[in-house]
């Protein structure tokens, strides 16, 4: 059964609320900080695959939202931080950020010249670089896609998620 778009943000927000009730009730999943979209999306792929090889009856979702919601997302988190927190943070922060940045810059021309080097995209060296080492999973999920289809890089998306 192929799922459109609203029915896959419906299933999306029942995991959602399945993960909650779940970790709410569960001492173990609060003490370590598991995220209730984590234990919520867990619990409905066992039981999508139960179904599956049960039945014979599977699922397939509609992903085209999830580069924008992903990266929606994750920009969310920047903008909430707290500024005054920010602040306290002082010289030490100032000079941490500057260092970072400095070393992602050469991570990513360190990245992109070693895969020119090798006859590769630049972008290679990007999906090794700062993409997935300082995105994760979530960076490489969202920018995998965007790097296969507008910049025709083979292999994106698979590459990005096992860089990360």
């Amino acid at each position: 059964m192929i799922l459109d778009a609203s029915y896959t943000l419906l299933v999306a927000c029942i995991a959602l609320l399945i993960g909650m009730f779940v970790v709410k009730f569960t001492p173990f999943l609060q003490k370590n900080h598991i995220p209730e979209a984590v234990v919520g999306g867990f619990i409905v792929a066992i039981v999508l695959l139960i179904i599956d090889k049960t039945s014979g009856y599977s699922f397939t979702f509609d992903a085209s939202l999830q580069s924008l919601l992903m990266l929606t997302f994750f920009s969310s988190i920047g903008l909430s931080s707290d500024f005054s927190r920010l602040i306290k943070g002082g010289k030490p922060l100032v000079l941490l950020t500057i260092a970072v940045t400095i070393l992602i810059a050469i991570q990513n021309t360190v990245g992109m010249s070693m895969a020119v080097m090798m006859n590769e995209s630049p972008f290679i060296g990007l999906i090794a670089g700062s993409i997935t080492l300082t995105g994760g999973h979530g960076n490489a999920g969202a920018w995998g896609p965007i790097l296969a289809d507008k910049y025709g890089v083979t292999g994106a998306v698979e590459l990005a998620m096992a860089c990360a």
